[in-house]
C-alpha cells in the first residue's frame, strides 16, 4: 500500500493485514526466572534438561523393598532406616531389608518397589512384617517417568499461565526465554480533558462541563488485566493543538513500540489526530473501519516500523478497538501463538435482533444463566457516548457485516462478568 493511500476496511481484515506486515518483527527476547515469567510470551521452546524424576521415587508413604524378597507374603524384613522427600538416600536396601519412605522420596539403592504402610506391621527390634506382595516398580514413579531429557513441554509463542510455573519447576526448569513486554504509550487529546486528583473533583468536573480523562486510563487497566505481555510506559493529556500533538506523538514513538492516540478523530476543525498521523509519512495508514462503535479507528505503520493507532475518545468505542484491533497488533509484536483463553459462551437471544447490514457491530448485553442455558438481552440504547451503560452489562456480542441474529438464535458472547443464575 502506498503512503497516504487510505482505505476503509472490514474489522476481520485487520488480523490478515497485521500478519502481512512482515517488517513488523517481534520484540527482543530476554531470559527470566520461571517464578517471574507469568503472563510473558515464550520466545523459545521450553526443553526438559534431564530425565524427571532423575531416579525412582516413592508414589506412596510406605516401605521400599526388593520385590523378589516378598514374592511370598507375609515376609519378615529388617528395617535399615528411612528416606524422606527432599533427601538423597545414604542407605542401601539389601536382601531381606527394607527402608521407610515418604511420598515423593527417592528410593534407596537396591529397592524396586514400595509397599503402602497400611499393609505393613512394625514388630519392633527394627523388623517389619510385609503382608502384601508387590511387582517390580509397583507404587513407584520410575526415573524418566514424568519427562525425558529433550522433551518440549511448552512451545515458543505460548503465554505462561500461573499453573505452568509449578509444573516447570518440578521439571527442573529455573529459567525461560521470553519476549520483552510490548511497550505502549497513550496520548489522550482534547482541551476539555482534565485529570482529577481528589474524589470530589469528579463531580465538580461534571457540573462544570469538563470531561474527566478516562479512556487512556481504561487502556492501561485493560492491558494490565487482559494483555500481561504488554505494558503502558507512558500516558499524557495533550490539548487540541496540532503541533503539541505532533511533538508528543514523536517523543512517544522513541519510547514505545505502539503509540495509541485517543480523541481528535471527529470531523471538527479542532480534531487534528489524522493530520498529525499523516504528517509523519507512514508507509501504511488505514483510516477507519466498517465497525460500530469505533468506526474512526486508524492504524498506521511508520518508516521505522513503529505502530500508531488512532482511537475514538469514547471508552465504549475504545473497548471495541481494543478487542478487535489493538490486542491483535500487540499479539503480532509479542509473537503470541497460544494466548490466554477468553471466557466465551454460547447464549440464546431472548428478544429482538442483533446485527447490521452495513457494519460489523459490537453489542453490550446482559447475560443470565437459566438452568444450563445462557440467555442474552440487548440493551435498549447502544450509543458509543453512553459510557454508563457499561455498568449495566456483563457481556459483549460481536457480529460481522450483514450477520443478523434473531430471537431464539444462539451466538457467542464474550463474558465481562459472571452471569447471575436463575
Amino acid at each position: 500500500m502506498k503512503p497516504h493511500e487510505y482505505k476503509f476496511v472490514e474489522p476481520h481484515e485487520i488480523e490478515e493485514l497485521i500478519n502481512a506486515m512482515d517488517t513488523l518483527s517481534t520484540v527482543n527476547e530476554e531470559p527470566v526466572p520461571v517464578w517471574e515469567s507469568m503472563g510473558r510470551v515464550l520466545s523459545r521452546d521450553v526443553v526438559v534438561p534431564m530425565d524427571i524424576p532423575p531416579r525412582p521415587k516413592a508414589a506412596y508413604d510406605g516401605y521400599a523393598v526388593r520385590s523378589r524378597d516378598i514374592f511370598k507374603a507375609p515376609a519378615r524384613l529388617r528395617l535399615v532406616g528411612s528416606v524422606r522427600i527432599g533427601e538423597v538416600p545414604s542407605i542401601k536396601v539389601g536382601p531381606m531389608e527394607t527402608a521407610y519412605v515418604t511420598t515423593g522420596a527417592y528410593l534407596p539403592v537396591g529397592a524396586d518397589a514400595v509397599v503402602p504402610e497400611e499393609f505393613v506391621d512394625v514388630t519392633g527390634n527394627n523388623e517389619v512384617v510385609i503382608n502384601k506382595s508387590v511387582k517390580p516398580w509397583e507404587n513407584v514413579d520410575p526415573a524418566g517417568d514424568f519427562a525425558r531429557r529433550g522433551d518440549v513441554v511448552l512451545r515458543e509463542g505460548t503465554v505462561i499461565m500461573p499453573w505452568d510455573i509449578p509444573a516447570l519447576l518440578e521439571l527442573g526448569i529455573g529459567e525461560v526465554w521470553v519476549r520483552r513486554r510490548v511497550r505502549l504509550f497513550v496520548v489522550a487529546t482534547g482541551s476539555e480533558l482534565i485529570e482529577t486528583k481528589a474524589p470530589g473533583e469528579v463531580l465538580d468536573a461534571v457540573i462544570n462541563g469538563k470531561v474527566v480523562e478516562s479512556t487512556a486510563s481504561f487502556i492501561g487497566n485493560y492491558v494490565r488485566m487482559y494483555i500481561p505481555y504488554a505494558e503502558v510506559v507512558g500516558r499524557t493529556i495533550v490539548p487540541d493543538d496540532q503541533e503539541a500533538i505532533r511533538n508528543t506523538v514523536m517523543k512517544a514513538l522513541d519510547l514505545a513500540d505502539i503509540v495509541i492516540t485517543t480523541g481528535g478523530t471527529g470531523p471538527s476543525g479542532v480534531d487534528y489526530v489524522y493530520e498529525v498521523t499523516k504528517s509523519l509519512n507512514p508507509r501504511i495508514y488505514i483510516r477507519g473501519l466498517r465497525m460500530r462503535p469505533g468506526r474512526p479507528t486508524g492504524l498506521a505503520v511508520s518508516g521505522n516500523n513503529k505502530v500508531i493507532i488512532n482511537m475514538s475518545g469514547h471508552p465504549i468505542s475504545a473497548l471495541n478497538a481494543m478487542t478487535v484491533v489493538v490486542k491483535e497488533v500487540i499479539k503480532r509484536l509479542a509473537g503470541v501463538k497460544v494466548d490466554i483463553a477468553e471466557p466465551r459462551v454460547m447464549a440464546k437471544l431472548a428478544r429482538g435482533t442483533l446485527g447490521d447490514e452495513e457494519f460489523a457491530r459490537q453489542y453490550r448485553v446482559r447475560v443470565r444463566r437459566v438452568g444450563n442455558d445462557y440467555v442474552i438481552e440487548e440493551l435498549p440504547r447502544q450509543g458509543s457516548s453512553l459510557t454508563h451503560t457499561l455498568l449495566m452489562i456483563n457481556g459483549l456480542v460481536f457480529t460481522r457485516k450483514g450477520q443478523i441474529i434473531r430471537e431464539g438464535d444462539y451466538t457467542e458472547v464474550l463474558l465481562l462478568r459472571e452471569p447471575s443464575r436463575e
